[in-house]
């Protein structure tokens, strides 16, 4: 049983700090792809940072909501209004690009976010959702308009062909909705990944590092045959001075898993060769 394993960490341009720990860990070998938010201030600073270093073009990190913690992000397209507020900011409810998105909304911004990596020199080979935005994890799924996005740009697509159960069962018409866009998927040749394991905990809930690090290896055991996506937010120290201190130290914990060589001795006892893309 062939299985592979892209370790990608997310949120490359949010912050100058995470911007160098991500290429760090992209140049030690440590991850093996990273996702770019293009709405983020320190976006540029992430595409002169993989640029000077020489490394692959991150994903398109489509993103469509504000961070708390952060001053508002603003769509790269105008006149997206169902994607935004009355100040013309993505909310910081990542629910409201699904409940309220047009589908011609949806697409000018996807297009705006990818021909920016584009203007910037880099060439995304897959898209993902900041905050699942696109999922239907609130109700209403964007997946299906995603794929067919995916398909006109020849882009991978991060919908892991397998769903956690507990989300599945916490989100009515998921299950529908979610084998509707597979099937979509396969029908125009979207590259999937067979399964997508993170920290799923929130970081109020994750109380120790080796809890973190149980829950992660856990979910590795368990890992089909075929590509799938371990998911992380590595930070370093200094996101503590804009992160809640709880979700700080879980993203500290995240960069420490990445750098911890129980992880990766686990992942050659279980066969599983780590790859840049599904």
């Amino acid at each position: 049983m062939e299985r592979r394993l892209v370790i990608t960490a997310d949120d490359l341009g949010v912050d100058p700090d995470t911007n160098a720990t991500i290429v760090e860990l992209l140049r030690e070998g440590l991850i093996s792809a990273t996702t770019l938010i293009p709405v983020a201030c320190a976006a540029q600073d992430a595409v002169h940072r993989i640029r000077q270093a020489g490394l692959p073009a991150p994903r398109l990190h489509l993103t469509l909501s504000s961070s708390r913690e952060m001053p508002p992000w603003r769509p790269l397209s105008p006149e997206v209004r169902s994607l935004t507020g009355r100040d013309g900011t993505f909310p910081v409810d990542a629910g409201v690009a699904e409940r309220g998105a047009t589908l011609t909304d949806l697409t000018t911004e996807l297009f705006a976010q990818l021909r920016w990596m584009h203007q910037a020199g880099l060439q995304p080979t897959g898209l993902d959702s900041h905050s699942g935005s696109l999922y239907g994890l609130r109700g209403r799924s964007l997946a299906t308009a995603a794929v067919d996005f995916c398909a006109a740009h020849d882009l991978d697509f991060r919908l892991p062909r397998t769903l956690q159960r507990t989300v599945t069962l916490a989100v009515r018409g998921l299950r529908r909705a979610h084998r509707s866009a597979v099937q979509q998927a396969d029908a125009l040749r979207v590259r999937l990944p067979e399964l997508l394991v993170s920290s799923w905990l929130p970081g109020r809930m994750v109380l120790s590092y080796g809890q973190l690090r149980t829950e992660v290896l856990h979910q590795l055991r368990r890992l089909p045959a075929g590509t799938s996506e371990l998911m992380l937010h590595p930070s370093p120290a200094s996101a503590a001075q804009w992160l809640p201190a709880a979700e700080a130290r879980k993203r500290l914990w995240e960069l420490r898993l990445l750098r911890d060589d129980v992880f990766h001795r686990a992942l050659q006892r279980a066969g599983i060769e780590v790859v840049p893309a599904w």
